[in-house]
Formats: structure tokens, sequence, C-alpha cells
């Protein structure tokens, strides 16, 4: 008779805490492995990680008027739903941070990304197209959380489809959350296949799933996931004739033919509303309205509300936030009622920064920082009854015209919600960095130290800019001048390479190249969940889609906190510059998110800032972490007292070790070079960045990662790489597959600083 483990309910009711307060999820759910008994080995939680015991899904709410407004002229006119992409973005920040709050407590996690990381055309022996390494919406019923509906989206009591999920494999013992009943939510009321411009629910249908969950059997119907994609995927126009019968070819042919229109909202979701809650307002729109649990009460709004909404600022790093009335922007020549009829007020949260440093992931990390202040700030007041909306449409250029105070040299970001509630109007005027709170009886180290530890870092040292300086003078002769190709695909969407292939010559960099008069670089990092990298393309899931995500997800957290600590420095006086790759010696991974810097980038400022030593591989190796941190650099112009150099550990594996070079598929190794400082002295291997780039970055070797998501693209590199060579493996590029390619380190992954090793 099998045991069942026991569960830990105290750690269970701490995740779901965590879940709801910190990262402020909708819902949570928990599943034990038990519920997926019957799950495909390839697409289960033991077979990404065979030790796990659990499954987490967190789930957050689709903005009813960002339903309900959205696509009402055309579904591939998405207006207000555009949201949908920040959820996605907060859902994978979500995850991963889940991920490291079970690792810090002692726990294995696999955090699984929100969207975009699948298996287009099956793999091996499995048949599913546009597979997932784990499907949230499966996900989502095995924790009880939702049940399928006849479309196959995951539908909640309390939402209906208006919510996106993501889901953490973990080893941890959790208590289950109980099953939702079969037929409990969906009431086949078939809004969905009526207005389902693709036909995806009414053509090309081959019965039903039927998936097995303990003694609970959920179906929805069997369709063809190509004709789905066709506006949904692939932006085809969805007036277009589509042909009785969708594959990967017809699709292919129809972009030919007629290119792309844009997203496409799906019908499915915006019209699926459970019974109980659906009511309809022609006036207000032609989707079904969802009765929220909380009724707005009449007058004058809560004012404990209003500071919970404007307090999102403070939460968020945003800057300031700004009240306005309708009448305010209506008087400014903004006109609310396209964007939502029902507005009464508006609030604008915004930031500041020097105009050289907004750039690149910065740039990004101050726009995401503000749409999460608004998107929260949206659900506490729909949550108190309030209708509202961010991403609305209004322009936000036309907002910052009307505020005052922001000095030349700055760049302002800002993000505007509208909603019904009256909120009480507020001074218009940009607030900067300076003129915020400084820490009372904090001095200057101490408050970063303490902010860098809140952002989750997990290594931060400081070294003195001149060390900084000392290392690239010994590196020079050995990386100067390396020639770096670089290049930019001309075609459309989903449509033959067309490589753009340019060359550079490297020069490295010294921290007062970023900012004259350096005096000291702090450097901190972000650890990779440890199973992500375990488990990578391992087991009977061969995944390699979690580290992946863990790649470019441990960037962007680095960029927020990097964005929160310039402000700091601003607030005591101090100038500041930032950089993923200080030197200017390490490359990018190919990546579904965009080129990520790689495990090389920042392996100098973490050595001379005493978090690393030089592996031979010459990536940094960590004492704690090893190969699995991600580091970011502040070069600012104030002393701090720095830390020395590693001394007293070594990697001492790699004397006898040769993994890393020997897994090289492109023979980028070649001879070796030493850094010495502190009276500390590591000895590497040199790479030829264009024949390492070649595999991880261009993705021309399978075996680098997109092996394992269906990919059969292998191009040996020539004996010499020309831009002309580099073109006529880039054309190879598979059409669809391309746009999502998920490379790694593959040196990196057979270091035992890594991962185990067979």
């Amino acid at each position: 008779m099998a045991v069942t483990p026991t569960v830990d309910a105290a750690l269970t009711q701490e995740i779901r805490d965590f879940a709801l307060r910190e990262l402020n999820a909708d819902l949570v759910g928990f599943a034990d492995r038990a519920r997926y008994a019957n799950a495909p080995a390839r697409l289960s939680p033991q077979g990404l990680m065979p030790e796990s015991r659990s499954v987490i899904v967190m789930a957050i709410h689709h903005p009813d008027a960002a339903i309900e407004l959205g696509g009402r002229e055309h579904p591939q006119v998405i207006g207000p739903y555009c949201i949908q992409y920040f959820m996605n973005s907060r859902l994978d920040e979500m995850s991963y941070r889940m991920g490291l709050f079970l690792q810090a407590r002692g726990w294995r996690a696999v955090p699984i990304v929100s969207s975009n990381i699948w298996r287009y055309k099956g793999y091996k022996e499995m048949t599913e197209q546009f597979a997932p390494d784990l499907s949230h919406l499966h996900a989502a019923v095995a924790t009880g959380l939702a049940e399928f509906g006849y479309n196959g989206l995951a539908i909640t009591p309390e939402y209906g489809a208006r919510q996106r999920y993501v889901s953490i494999v973990t080893d941890a013992p959790l208590a289950p959350t109980p099953l939702l009943e079969p037929g409990s939510v969906c009431d086949n009321c078939m809004l969905c296949r009526k207005h389902c411009l693709s036909g995806a629910l009414a053509k090309e249908l081959d019965g039903f799933n039927e998936i097995h969950i303990g003694d609970k059997t959920y179906r929805y119907v069997r369709k063809n996931l190509w004709r789905c994609a066709w506006g949904e995927h692939f932006d085809i126009d969805l007036d277009l004739p589509i042909p009785e019968h969708v594959n990967e070819q017809v699709i292919l042919d129809a972009v030919k033919a007629h290119g792309t229109r844009g997203g496409e909202m799906g019908s499915c979701l915006r019209h699926c509303v459970p019974r109980a809650r659906r009511y309809f307002d022609a006036k207000y729109t032609d989707a079904p309205r969802r009765r929220r649990d909380a009724v707005a009460p009449e007058g004058p709004v809560h004012r404990g509300l209003q500071d919970r909404v404007v307090s999102q600022a403070a939460r968020q790093g945003a800057d300031f936030a700004v009240v306005w009335s309708r009448e305010e922007l209506a008087a400014a020549g903004i006109d609310t009622d396209p964007h939502m009829p029902d507005t009464r007020a508006a609030v604008t949260f915004g930031l500041t920064v020097p105009a050289p440093l907004y750039r690149d992931r910065l740039a990004g990390a101050c726009h995401y920082l503000m749409q999460q202040a608004a998107y929260d700030a949206v659900r506490e007041l729909e949550r108190a009854g309030y209708t509202a909306v961010s991403h609305s449409g209004v322009q936000e250029e036309a907002i910052q015209k009307l505020l005052a105070g922001l000095p030349e040299g700055r760049v302002l970001v800002t993000e505007t919600l509208l909603t019904e509630a009256a909120l009480v109007p507020s001074p218009k005027r940009v607030q900067l960095p300076a003129e915020g709170r400084t820490p009372a009886g904090l001095d200057f180290e101490t408050a970063l130290r303490n902010l860098l530890a809140e952002q989750g870092a997990a290594a931060v040292g400081v070294a003195p800019a001149g060390r900084l300086d000392e290392i690239v003078a010994q590196m020079r002769p050995h990386l100067d001048g390396q020639t770096i190709f670089d290049y930019k695909d001309t075609a459309r969407a989903f449509s033959p390479t067309v490589p753009e292939v340019t060359s550079r010559t490297r020069r490295l960099k010294t921290p007062g190249d970023y900012l004259p008069g350096a005096r000291s670089v702090v450097v901190f990092a972000l650890p990779l969940p440890q199973a992500s990298v375990e488990h990578t393309a391992r087991h009977d899931a061969e995944a390699v889609g979690p580290l992946a995500f863990a790649q470019y997800e441990s960037v962007n957290l680095l960029a927020t906190t990097l964005r929160r600590a310039i402000a700091l420095c601003e607030r005591y006086g101090v100038r500041a510059e930032w950089s993923f790759d200080l030197a200017g010696s390490a490359s990018v991974v190919a990546s579904p998110r965009g080129p990520q810097p790689d495990a090389f980038s920042n392996r100098f400022a973490a050595w001379a800032a005493g978090l690393a030593r030089l592996g031979k591989g010459g990536f940094p190796i960590h004492p704690v972490y090893g190969t699995n941190l991600r580091y970011a650099a502040l070069i600012i112009d104030r002393e701090l007292p720095a830390d020395a150099p590693l001394a007293d550990w070594q990697p001492t594996q790699c004397g006898a070790c040769d993994r890393c070079v020997a897994r090289c598929m492109t023979a980028a190794f070649g001879d070796e070079a030493r850094i010495e400082a502190g009276g500390v002295a590591d000895s590497f291997r040199l790479i030829d960045p264009a024949r390492c780039d070649w595999a991880k970055r261009f993705s021309l070797i399978a075996a680098e990662g997109t092996a394992y998501t269906g990919w059969h693209l292998d191009v040996p590199a020539p004996a010499t790489i020309t831009a002309e060579a580099l073109a006529d493996g880039l054309r190879q590029h598979p059409v669809i597959e391309k746009r999502r390619p998920c490379d790694f380190d593959a040196c990196v992954l057979a270091c035992p600083y890594t991962r185990s090793q067979p």
C-alpha cells in the first residue's frame, strides 16, 4: 500500500502568504505529485524534476475593463488588452521570486516561464504542438484553481477566463488545494465558439481531450492549434479567407502573401464569464461583463483606498504619483471617453532618470516598474468595486506635458490609469529622486547594502575603480582587437532570415569610461534557481526552457534593482553609472526575450569585488553558488570600503578537470591568460568570441540548446569565421522557431561548479 508523503501545512501557509501579500497574486493553489500520475512524462513535473512533490500555481487577474473595452472594434485592435504583455512579465517575476523564496528555505524549485517558450512541432516521439515545459492551464486545474471550459481555457469561479497563470515545480511537500468539480464553472454557453473569427472552436475539431486528475475527469474540445494561432500567435489578418485546413505551410504561405496585421485578443477569453458572474450591458461593451465581489459605495472614495492606490508609487520604485480629475484632463484637451467612458479620475505614476543612464535594460526596467505600480493600483480599485484600467490608450506624452518640474537632461517615464472612482486631485508636479526621503541616520553604504538585500541580492562586493583599471590593463594585450560579429534579421516576422551581418573590434572598458571620476564599483548578484540548472536537458522532459527563463529573468530583476539603487545614489548626492559587463569582455546568449548577458558577463568586476574566482573556462565561480550567479555593476563616484579579492578559496577542481574545454563544439578555447591583484591570481583559457558566438549567440549548433526545443540545425563552424560564412548559416534558421531560441553556455553546464556531472 502506497504511503502518502506527509504534507507541511505550515510551509504551505507560508508560501500562500508570500504569494498573496508579497507577490500580490489574486489566486494561489497547490497540487501534489499524485495529481500528475496520468500526465505525459515529457510534460510532467516529475519529468522536469524527478524529486518533485508539488506544483504551485499563482494567478493574476485581467482588469475587467481591459477585457470589456479591449477588442471592441476588432479582435486585432486590442486596446487596453495590451496589459496582457505586461502581465506575462509580472508573472515571470512572481515565478522567479517564488523559486528563490523556496530555495532560500532549503527546498528545490524549478520556476516555469509565463509564456513564449515551447516546442512548436512536438519533440522526438511527443506529438503535442505548441507544447510548453509545463502547461499552466493544466496546472491550474490540477491545483484546484480552475476547471477546463469547452474552449480549453482554465476558467475560475471568480474570473472565468480573465486571469493568467504561472507555475513552480518543487520538492516541498505541500497540502493540495481541493479540486473543482467538472462542469461547475463552464455552462457551455458557446459564446466562445460563436465569436471566434478563426473558427478554431467550430472547424477541424477532433473530439475532446479528457484529463484524469484523481477521481475527476475534465474535458475540452480538441482543436487545430495552427488554426487557433492564425491571429493569436502569427498575427495574420482574421478578416482574410481562412482555408478549410490550416497547418504550418498554410500559415507561412499566408504571411508571405499578406504579411501580418497584429496580435489578437482572443475572443474565447473575452466572452468567457461564468454564469453566476455574467451579465450584459450593451451600452458599455458587446462582451459579457463580470460581477465583482465588491460594490463601489456612493459618495467620496474611502481615503484609505486612495492612500493604498497612491502608495504603489513607493512600493514599486516610482518617484511620485499624481491624481487628476476627469475635468482637469478635459480642460487640457485629453478626452478619456474613447478609452473608458465612465472615467472620473486618473492616476499617473512617474519616475525620472538622468538621460545618459536611460538605455537598454535600465530603460525597460523603468517602464516595467511604472507599469507594476499602475497595474497594482488598478487591482486595488477593482477589489473595492471600482472600474479601472491601465494601458488604456491615453497618450503618456500628453500627460507628461501637463507635469511641471522636469529639469533638462532627465527622462520622464510615466504610466497612467483611468478609473470611475472619484479620487481627490493632487498637485501636478514631477518629484525627483533627490527630493525623496533619505533614510534617517543611515550612511550611504548601509542604505545601499540594505536596499540590495531587500531586492534579493545574494552577494554584494565592492572593488576600488583602480583595481578594475589594473585588471583591464592586464587583459588588453589578450582581448583588445578581437573581432566580434553582430547581426540583424531584416526579414519580416515568420519569414526566412535575411541577415545583415556587421563586425566590430573589441576594446575593453574601465570604470572611468562609464563615469569620469569613478571611485568604486559595487557588484551585486542574483542566483539562478539551482534546480533549474541541475535538470536542464535531462530526465524525461529534456527541457531547456527553465534555464533560458532563468537567464533572462535574473537580468530583468537585476535591472529593476539597478534603477532603485541609482535613485538611492541620487538621494545621497552620489553620481552613478551601470553595466552588465563592465570590462566588455563577455558576450550574449540567444533567448526568447532577445540576447541576454552570458555567464562570462561582469566576471572581472565580480573577481575584483571579492565575489568570485575565475575557473579554467574563464567564467566566474562563487564559493557557495558556483557559476549560478548573474552580476550587475554599479559604478559610483563615492569611495566605499573595498572587499579584497578572494584569497581563502579557489576552485580546486579546475586543476584536473577539462570538461569545459572538451564540451565546446566550436573549438573556441585558446591560449591561457592570467590576472592578478591584491596578492591573488587566477589563470584561465581565452576564448575566440566569433567561435563561441557561433553556437550560443547565433544558434547554429543544436546541442547548445535549440535541439531540446525541436530544432535540427547544425552548421559546423568553419576554420575561419567570416561575415559571409555567418550569414550563410543564419539563412538556415527555421522560419517559425527562430523567434524563440533557447541557447546556453555549454561549457558552463559541463562544469562541476554548475551542477552534478556524470
